[in-house]
């Protein structure tokens, strides 16, 4: 039933539905930090303008909204890739001869990157150096609620960079942000006078695009793939943190290789789609489920990669 201010749970129409485990990594597996599980395998959470409840069924995702906001609906479609394209890039992946990648996609069949905004994407990661999930949440959760828009029901947006741009840092490390704080203020106070910063970065090819990103305060190589790949759905960004060091040292025989060598095998390696592979090994890593980590399992082979060649 729909509670106040709620509309009726109904089916979302995905080319592939998720089960309730992959729902939950989708929503909180560190790609978007702005949902909650308000009930066992219910999540509540906010994406740009759009409030929704999100839950698995029988492995249908259903969804809620706000009474009366009628985009909800479309927005979740483009959110959560209903038309399936990444399904179709994801059997272009190396699958097929990579027992490691192979295992990964098996734990979360159907995990897609969310298409989030990007500023939601670079505010977001900006303070994830150094953070687990649970406190980039609440610190996204403290900005929002200090210093965005109302959405109804208790939620609110996220801050524009002109918002914050009118904050002062002692404001911003009151949300729990540290020394993050002089990022987002040095990043809010390059993009608040450009509005349509995103749609002119959008036109630029991936490496400009990195670069670009990397310009900005506070904003490393990790950072900046990320942002590309959950911001601007660049699928080819391969970003390299802990979780991936340790699954390609161990899985894939790196051990030793710098973060800048890990991420050109995992381009070379996975290809157009090496993001979606990311995400996978990323959250099987987390699991504990990925081979060759602690079992004594399959081991991808050894890399024949330009990546590789070149250590």
């Amino acid at each position: 039933m729909a509670g106040p201010g709620w509309t009726s749970w109904r089916p979302l129409a995905l080319a592939r539905g998720l089960s309730s485990s992959a729902l939950a990594e989708q929503l909180d597996g560190g790609q978007s930090f702005r949902w909650v599980e308000h009930a066992p395998g219910e999540w509540t959470g906010v994406f740009g303008r759009h409030v929704a409840r999100l839950r698995a069924s029988g492995g249908t995702v259903e969804w809620s909204g706000l009474a009366g906001d009628v985009a909800t609906e479309p927005a979740l479609l483009n959110y959560l890739d209903a038309a399936g394209e990444q399904e179709r890039l994801a059997d272009g992946l190396p699958w097929r001869s990579d027992p490691v990648l192979r295992a990964a996609m098996a734990v979360h069949p159907g995990l897609r990157i969310l298409r989030q905004d990007p500023s939601e994407a670079l505010l977001c990661f900006l303070c994830s150096s150094n953070k687990r999930i649970q406190q980039i949440r609440s610190m996204v959760a403290a900005l929002s609620r200090g210093f965005g828009p109302p959405l109804g029901a208790g939620h609110t947006a996220l801050p524009s960079w002109a918002d914050l741009a009118r904050a002062q840092e002692k404001e911003l490390r009151a949300c729990a942000l540290g020394y993050r704080a002089a990022y987002v203020r040095g990043v809010a106070l390059r993009l608040a006078s450009s509005p349509d910063w995103a749609d002119g970065w959008s036109r630029l090819e991936t490496p400009a695009l990195l670069e670009r990103l990397r310009s900005l305060p506070g904003v490393g190589p990790k950072v900046a793939a990320c942002v590309a790949l959950f911001g601007f759905a660049r699928l080819e960004c391969f970003p390299v943190d802990t979780w991936i060091v340790q699954a390609l040292a161990s899985a894939y025989g790196l051990g030793g290789w710098d973060a800048a060598r890990m991420e050109m095998f995992g381009r070379v390696h996975f290809g157009p789609a090496a993001g979606l592979a990311q995400q996978h090994l990323f959250a099987a890593a987390r699991a504990g489920r990925l081979p060759g980590l602690s079992d004594g399992g399959a081991r991808a082979p050894r890399p024949r990669s330009r990546a590789r060649r070149r250590r």
